[in-house]
């Protein structure tokens, strides 16, 4: 009896409705000119000091328009057994610009560990243009794109030297995290170091 009242022919499911995943808007790369085809060469100091249309003020929650730049190489073992660097591989790229980035920041990522809490990675996406292969030079572009109280998102560009090929983008949001792992208001010394840093960084 209990069989006949549980049985799928006496139960309805419901109708499943499915919607489509918003999609953010795609990121335009950091270039003074619109992207051009790979291998087409670019002039390294235009790219370096590439600005987006108007300074974005990160107490307004809209981030900087300025770029950190840390030029890197390939190395052998990042390469996976089709001889380019593992896709896995570009997150520590990616993760390595951000902590440079903070250092020129003044914030020292191991300082804030000891301290129990953490800016703890929550989401990272990453949109793969062309390979890398050992021994390539690329410079990882980053900068805060927006923010909240509690989290930062972060734009990060590679461009393969000396060419400036585009290689990958990829927008990352970071979550401040307590000592039990929740999440809390980004300090307020934090907070001011990165304001200072802005102020200095805004056009005259």
């Amino acid at each position: 009896m209990l069989q006949a009242f549980i049985s799928p022919a006496h139960v309805r499911l419901p109708t499943a409705r499915v919607q489509a995943p918003f999609l953010p808007p795609p990121v335009a790369f950091p270039t003074t000119q619109p992207l051009m085809p790979p291998r087409v060469l670019r002039s390294l100091a235009a790219v370096r000091r590439c600005r987006s249309p108007a300074f974005l003020d990160l107490n307004g929650g809209k981030g900087m328009s300025e770029f950190h730049d840390v030029e890197l190489q390939v190395r052998d073992y990042e390469l996976d057994q089709y001889g380019v660097v593992n896709n896995a591989v570009y997150a520590s790229y990616c993760q390595h610009g951000r902590h440079e980035f903070f250092e020129r920041i003044g914030i020292n990522c191991d300082e804030v560990a000891r301290t129990g809490e953490s800016l703890a990675l929550s989401e990272l996406s990453l949109k793969f243009l062309a390979p890398l292969r050992s021994g390539d030079k690329f410079v990882v572009k980053v900068r805060i794109s927006g923010g909240s109280a509690v989290r930062l998102i972060f734009d990060h560009f590679i461009f393969k030297l000396p060419n400036h090929e585009p290689i990958l983008e990829a927008k990352g949001t970071a979550v401040w995290l307590d000592k039990n792992y929740r999440p809390v208001r980004i300090p307020p010394e934090m907070r001011s170091k990165m304001a200072q840093f802005l102020r200095q960084e805004e056009p005259k």
